[in-house]
């Protein structure tokens, strides 16, 4: 928390020396691209630079940050002049007469791949070994986005960054369900449940889990990226006991804590267009069983056999390997992000003979972003699960349908190091629920056995990404 209060602090600390131009800054800084954050010196061949009026510069490390800087100010006629680095020459060339080819097979600094030439001819001529379109100043300031591409938070996005990017974030996320769920109608507290009802013998009261983690996210290539995500959960299960001896009602509380299962995935983009704001991609993960699975049996008189004991919303993991796949699909509006997913993920059978259920994953999220440094969001997302299996028998109060919709926030709140600081938060709740429950007659009478819904999440984490500069495009250029 010290280091996050000092982050949020340097923006304000560096104010004035953003303000200085790079050309001005002392012989012992590395000046940074003010859009993005990345090293200039890396991308020398793709700079651009904004002139203002009162003659200060401002250098970008690429075309696509410079086109960002020209549109904050109004356009080129704010200006006194607006320059990019013709790729063949090296030399500073007139930005708004200059021809662009975007999307070849090149990514020199980040997407839209905008890369300069003086003349149409020389475009055309990179377009015929490279790919891509050519096209006017005019036809990228109608392209371009105040933000390269969006991340979903409790979804995933298309976009697979050019190859080398690299982020990384610590995350924290609550949730709570406090809500006994039967089916879709049936929605109240648990002490309200157990007490409408004198056979029944317990009902959950309020689950919470704090979430801690780290996640990696690398691009292999311009096309293949991988995340993986060490998570460590802290559960806490609160129940109402009634104990028919006395009459009375007692709370009952579980806690578990510990390392989780470690998600890998995979995404691979199998299309995208030249203009970089359509893209479509599959999904391949799968999970490492790093987390406890409670394999504690107990003899359950209802169920006539031992059975599990833990409740399944207690277990850290799922005590095998896990598989998914799915589809993905990003497209942009300008200044707004759509984001698509469908998601099957397969949960076998572990080694103590239980299998928790399959689910489907499906969601949707609209961003829009109205610079480079803020963007807001709403998000839904929707999972049915299959009941899970204790031996082969399916365990009648678990699984069903969960959907959820989330409001979510992004700030761009510091350059530093080659590459952007961001935090990201986001809070949500569930809008239907319609979840599995098991009506038991027992000796006292008929009860149900139910699980929790209700309740919000929240999700709050500090973000850095960071793009060394590409292996081998200088010899592509010299080639």
């Amino acid at each position: 928390m010290i280091v996050f209060c000092q982050l949020l602090l340097i923006p304000f600390a560096t104010v004035a020396q953003d303000a200085v131009v790079v050309e001005e800054a002392r012989e012992d800084e590395r000046p940074s691209c003010r859009v993005c954050g990345m090293w200039i010196d890396q991308y020398e061949r793709t700079a651009g630079t904004v002139i203002y009026q009162d003659g200060s510069k401002e250098f970008t490390c690429g075309v696509a940050c410079a086109l960002r800087e020209v549109d904050e100010v109004g356009g080129p006629g704010e200006l006194e002049a607006f320059l990019v680095r013709d790729w063949n020459t090296g030399e500073d060339i007139d930005g708004v007469t200059a021809h662009y080819v975007i999307g070849s097979d090149l990514i020199p600094d980040m997407m839209p791949n905008y890369i300069a030439f003086e003349t149409r001819r020389e475009a055309e001529a990179f377009a015929a070994e490279h790919g891509g379109e050519v096209i006017t100043f005019q036809t990228a300031m109608e392209d371009l986005s105040p933000r390269g591409n969006t991340v979903p938070f409790r979804i995933r996005t298309a976009v697979t960054p050019p190859q080398g990017v690299i982020g990384t974030a610590p995350i924290y996320g609550y949730l709570r369900r406090d809500r006994v769920k039967v089916g879709s109608n049936i929605s109240q507290s648990g002490t309200n449940f157990i007490r409408s009802n004198p056979a029944q013998p317990a009902a959950p009261e309020s689950i919470q889990v704090n979430k801690a983690g780290w996640v990696l996210n690398y691009s292999l290539t311009d096309r293949l990226a991988v995340f993986l995500n060490i998570p460590w959960f802290d559960k806490r299960l609160e129940r109402q006991v009634r104990d028919f001896r006395t009459g009375t009602i007692r709370m009952d509380v579980r806690h578990s804590s510990g390392i989780g299962d470690i998600p890998i995935e995979f995404r691979y983009n199998l299309w995208r267009n030249d203009f970089a704001d359509k893209f479509f991609t599959i999904l391949l993960g799968t999970s490492l069983p790093t987390g406890y699975f409670d394999n504690r049996r107990v003899f359950n008189p209802i169920a006539g056999r031992e059975i599990i004991d833990a409740p399944p919303s207690m277990h850290i993991g799922k005590g095998t390997a896990t598989f998914k796949g799915g589809l993905l699909y990003s497209e942009r509006w300008k200044d707004f992000w759509m984001h698509l997913n469908a998601i099957y993920q397969v949960n076998p059978e572990n080694s103590d003979d239980y299998a928790f259920g399959d689910q489907l994953l499906g969601g949707i999220a609209l961003h829009y972003t109205p610079n480079y440094d803020l963007l807001v969001g709403i998000e839904a997302d929707a999972a049915y699960a299959q009941k899970n299996e204790d031996r082969g028998i399916p365990v009648d109060n678990t699984g069903g349908v969960r959907s959820n919709v989330a409001f979510v926030l992004d700030w761009r709140f510091l350059n530093a190091f080659g590459g952007n600081f961001k935090l990201r938060s986001s809070v949500g709740l569930p809008v239907y629920e319609d979840l599995n429950f098991n009506p038991v007659r027992g000796p006292r009478g008929p009860f149900t056995q139910a699980q929790l819904g209700g309740g919000f999440f929240a999700n709050l984490a500090i973000s850095f990404s960071i793009r060394p500069g590409p292996a081998g495009l200088q010899e592509i250029h010299d080639h």
